[in-house]
């Protein structure tokens, strides 16, 4: 729950504040601004938004702007006309700088020190990049002014810098403050209202107080939904929601819930009322536990791992007791650390005696989806599974209030019937006269929905239409409120017999009177950045992450994590920063991030916390806006080239940068502290913030352990691309941009486990593997290319790159698991065996039929439990090994005795992975004379298409035919694959005759099929098949791999 106020005002001139500067000292100020020390700057520069319907003044972190057509800074203004940021600029390495902008509709001024140092113009028809002239800055605090005269919307301001040690990057706020005195009177009523208009949306006043139909300002608020009752009595134990309705904020501070009933006899049997109503949804209300003096030893250890979970998946990030700091040494020195000022500070939230109020089940099936009961997402989806779930749950439990009783009251004396009068006129079911003849009990049940409705409780609750007593209660109309000034519910000492009893300060009910009084005038104009700047504060972002340095988790409380995080993570248990997030992140990404759990750091025990899409899902785009930027929802297209390819993949490997030192590659671990998966980075991050990132990660990020790679213009590896910075960074994105599928850098070391490591021979592991079953054959090859071997049904499988495998799973505990492969797939075979014979050369082999079909190999189900006792049509006869260690695998194929039976020896030899990864498939065959031989090569859910040999496209083949053919002669198929890679086939020195035959797939797609000619007589011969992946299906990959 969010809280209703602060209780301090951050804006209070006697507060003492820090604020991050860098180190340096100020070497020659500024005669202007020599009485002015960083250390009397305060966050944010003081920026004024005039536009039709006023002026609105606010504190901003740095200069930026982006507007739509329509859109506006703030809810108050149509558009924008003139945006001027006041204060000062720490200039702290005098030398020359650089001010650019990307500019729409409009013109921007810069002054500094009293001197301009830019000015640009760009008008309606686009996004204009304006550099300005270098200027040669002394060092110290300097007079700070920019202003941007719109001349309509669309409109952007998005500022840049360069200067000493640092390369082009948007203007940072850490140089960037004001001073307290200068903030103007109009600054700090707009203050007020701001502070008013979010608690006015916190506490849900538009769902009382209704706005008139044509009330444009009401429309853009924020309408919090409150959690649904419909299951309450299966989740909550009545005596709790009895002390609950009697004092909400004694039960748990921070509670957004109001006090609706008096301390008296009337209050007591009122609340009684409410309670019986609540609980009569259900047959069955919640009972407690018994107790146990010794609970379970597995009980005991999910209490533990609870305690665990707790701390390390960051719920206690925002569940802890708000207590005064102590004085921390370490606190002192942390970087991110500031008196917040921006977003104001952040909140804890007290539990309170969890296991008073439920049991653990109950507790267990909400944390696994609480957006179900709290749509409004203050209390987010954690992504617990349910064993988690529960082991949270039992943990939170443990705690009880002996003040709060589980069982319900005892009836009062009072009359149910008594309770009726003087309520307020409402809509009844029943007449009250009507009530004397049902039982006490329903009595109560009645008086309590009535109540339920009459109070207003209903306005805010939702629940089952079956439950809902009726229609909202009408109260004073939002233009009442307005008038009315601070009375009502934000009178000095409201009545609690006729308004609900908040928990506000004197400083609250100003706020929230000066916004009803002012706030709620202007044009209700769409304002997306303004919504996320207050989204991070209404969903506690910074109670984890950091943002123009505001919020983080606090030291204490990682120092906790550490003690409960895998000792391979210690190292960072803090999430990504949110300070330059929207020029950082791919749209997609974000989306990805806020809405679906997309997890760049999927090893961690810190989670993401998912709010909901009607909650956030606007974020993505409007953080972007909040930073002057706009989405970036394509990927940075490359220019594809082995070259290119093969030097990025040595800079990131060991003997180059040795980004595999901390990053995992294409889903294989590194040993040490895990970063990010590198083949994903053109998905995650935009192409110019990876560049900066490259230069200046310690700016950029502070305390970050990534190392700078490219000093001082110049990168640290010398050796490859005679140092150009500019020439690595693309060289590595181009190899990265191949994503999961790429080829593994040089130095890729194994995970730790029971593994089987290649070194110069081939291992060969008969074990149990995933898809190709218990009697599967694992090969792993010198250079990183591995294949499994179905023995069962005497086929080649699957193939993956990288380390071989871990057979921890087979060997360890009670085993039986299968192998864990340590690399990625790149290629994986149709299911079934793959040759076969027919008499009709124009009708392939079912291949469809043999999938369930336990004579080729096939296991039969589990349930119920049988054999399969007739003939085999394919035979394993074992492998070989040649002198160099490599397996030839020999199976036979009798479908019909009749007819004869198809020999085969399959011997796959690995290609060195550069660009492409792959292997030849050679094979020795001995087939019956009359028959035609089949073999299932591949297949693809996309149109296949045929190149030539080197790489030129080759036209013929017409999938819409009957029976869609090629030749095998001189050239390729190419076969995409999802994830925008491909697989390449070629048969080499197949007989005369052969061609490539293409069938549909159910459900889309086709497979492909080598149809070799129907001998006259038995024949023996041997031909290759071979199998390229590329990681990018693209033309130039293709032509470079033809080259090869």
């Amino acid at each position: 729950m969010v809280p209703l106020a602060h209780r301090t005002n951050p804006l209070a001139s006697h507060m003492h504040h820090r604020y991050l500067f860098p180190a340096l000292a100020v070497l020659i100020l500024n005669t202007a601004t020599q009485a002015i020390e960083p250390s009397d700057l305060k966050p944010g520069l003081i920026t004024a938004y005039q536009g039709t319907g006023g002026t609105v003044t606010r504190l901003e972190p740095t200069v930026a702007l982006l507007l739509k057509a329509g859109e506006s800074p703030h809810p108050k203004l149509s558009g924008v006309s003139t945006a001027k940021w006041s204060g000062y600029v720490n200039i702290t390495r005098p030398g020359k700088y650089t001010f650019s902008a990307n500019l729409h509709n409009g013109a921007l001024k810069i002054n500094l020190g009293g001197k301009e140092v830019f000015t640009g113009t760009a008008d309606a028809t686009g996004v204009v990049e304006v550099k300005g002239a270098e200027v040669q800055l002394d060092g110290g605090v300097q007079a700070f002014e920019a202003t941007f005269t719109s001349t309509g919307t669309p409109a952007q301001v998005e500022l840049f810098w360069v200067g000493p040690g640092f390369v082009r990057e948007p203007l940072p706020h850490q140089f960037l403050g004001h001073v307290a005195k200068d903030r103007p009177a109009a600054f700090l009523a707009d203050f007020e209202q701001e502070q008013g208009r979010f608690k006015f949306e916190e506490l849900g006043c538009i769902k009382c107080h209704k706005p008139a139909a044509d009330d444009k300002m009401a429309k853009g608020l924020a309408e919090r939904s409150v959690p649904n009752l419909s299951e309450i009595a299966k989740r909550v134990y009545p005596g709790w929601i009895d002390a609950w309705l009697a004092d909400p904020a004694k039960v748990r501070p921070n509670t957004t819930m109001p006090k609706m009933f008096t301390d008296d006899e009337r209050g007591k049997a009122e609340r009684y009322a409410v309670t019986q109503y609540l609980m009569s949804f259900t047959n069955t209300p919640l009972v407690p536990p018994k107790a146990a003096i010794n609970p379970p030893n597995d009980v005991k250890q999910s209490f533990e791992r609870g305690k665990a979970l707790y701390t390390v998946a960051g719920c206690a990030a925002c569940h802890q007791e708000a207590k005064a700091a102590a004085k921390n040494v370490e606190d002192d020195r942390e970087p991110l650390k500031t008196e917040e000022q921006v977003f104001g500070p952040v909140t804890k939230y007290a539990l309170g005696a969890v296991g008073s109020k439920t049991r653990s089940e109950p507790l267990s099936a909400y944390l696994q989806n609480p957006l179900k009961t709290n749509p409004h997402g203050r209390m987010p989806h954690m992504n617990l599974t349910g064993p988690e779930a529960t082991d949270v749950a039992r943990f939170l439990c443990r705690i009880t209030d002996d003040a709060i009783e589980a069982e319900a009251p005892v009836a009062p004396k009072t009359k149910p019937t008594e309770l009726l009068a003087n309520l307020a006129d409402i809509d009844l079911d029943k007449p009250a006269t009507d009530l004397d003849k049902l039982p006490v009990a329903k009595q109560w049940v009645a008086v309590g929905a009535r109540l339920f409705q009459a109070k207003g409780c209903v306005n805010c609750h939702s629940m089952d239409a079956a439950n809902k007593p009726g229609k909202p209660q009408a109260f004073a109309s939002l233009e009442k409120v307005k008038a009315a000034g601070a009375t009502g519910c934000i009178a000095a000492k409201p009545d609690a017999a006729k308004v609900p009893v908040y928990t506000l300060n004197a400083t609250d009910k100003a706020e929230l009177a000066a916004f009803a009084k002012a706030g709620l005038t202007g044009a209700g104009s769409a304002a997306p950045a303004y919504s996320a700047r207050v989204a991070i504060k209404r969903f506690n972002c910074l109670n984890c992450h950091s943002r123009d340095g505001e919020g983080g988790i606090p030291v204490a409380l990682a120092n906790e994590a550490k003690l409960f995080e895998k000792v391979e993570n210690v190292d960072d248990v803090r999430p990504p920063l949110l300070t330059g997030v929207g020029h950082k992140t791919r749209t997609p990404w974000l989306k990805s991030v806020l809405l679906t759990g997309g997890r760049a750091r999927p090893w961690m025990g810190l989670r993401m916390p998912q709010y909901g899409e009607q909650n956030v899902g606007f974020l993505p785009e409007a953080l972007a806006a909040l930073e002057g930027t706009g989405t970036d929802d394509t990927v940075r297209k490359v220019e594809i080239g082995t070259k290119q390819i093969a030097l990025g993949r040595q800079i990131v490997g060991k003997a180059g940068l040795g980004c595999i030192s901390c990053h995992d590659i294409g889903g294989v671990a590194n040993t040490g502290t895990r970063g990010p998966d590198l083949a994903t980075i053109k998905d995650r991050v935009r192409y110019e913030w990876y560049e900066r990132w490259m230069h200046q990660p310690l700016r950029m990020a502070p305390g970050t352990r990534m190392p700078q790679a490219f000093v001082e213009g110049k990168s640290t590896l010398s050796t490859v691309l005679n140092g150009d910075p500019k020439g690595q960074a693309e060289a590595m994105w181009t190899y990265l941009s191949l994503g999961m599928g790429l080829p593994l850098p040089e130095g890729m070391e194994p995970p730790k486990g029971l593994i089987i490591a290649v070194k110069d021979r081939p291992e060969v592991l008969r074990t149990f593997m995933t898809e190709a079953g218990s009697k599967a054959i694992a090969v792993g090859y010198p250079g990183g290319v591995n294949i499994a071997f179905s023995a069962d049904q005497c086929r080649l499988a699957y193939s993956w790159a990288g380390n071989f495998i871990d057979a921890s799973p087979v060997w360890a505990n009670r085993g039986g698991a299968p192998a864990k492969l340590l690399g990625p797939k790149f290629w994986s075979a149709a299911s079934g065996h793959p040759w076969g014979l027919t008499t009709n050369p124009r009708t392939p082999p079912d291949y469809a039929g043999r999938a369930t079909n336990p004579a080729y190999g096939l296991p039969l189900p589990l349930e119920p439990a049988r054999i399969f006792d007739g003939p085999m049509a394919v035979q394993f006869d074992g492998y070989s090994l040649d002198k160099e260690g490599r397996p030839t695998f020999r199976y036979r194929l009798t479908e019909n005795p009749k007819e004869g039976t198809l020999t085969v020896a399959e011997t796959p030899i690995p290609m060195k992975p550069s660009v492409a990864t792959g292997f030849t498939r050679k094979f020795a065959i001995e087939t019956p004379a009359g028959l035609t031989p089949w073999l299932l090569a591949g297949q693809t859910s996309k149109e296949p298409r045929i190149v030539s040999a080197t790489g030129e496209k080759v036209a013929g083949l017409d999938l819409k035919a009957d029976e869609p053919t090629i030749t095998t002669a001189a050239t390729r198929v190419v076969l995409p694959q999802d994830g925008d890679k491909a697989v390449v086939l070629e048969s080499l020195d197949a007989p005369a005759g052969s061609v490539w035959r293409f069938t549909p797939k159910a459900g889309g797609g086709y497979t492909v099929l080598l149809r070799l000619p129907a001998p006259k007589e038995a024949w023996k011969g041997a031909f290759d098949v071979v199998l390229w992946s590329i990681p990018k299906d693209d033309d130039a990959l293709l032509k470079d791999l033809s080259a090869k």
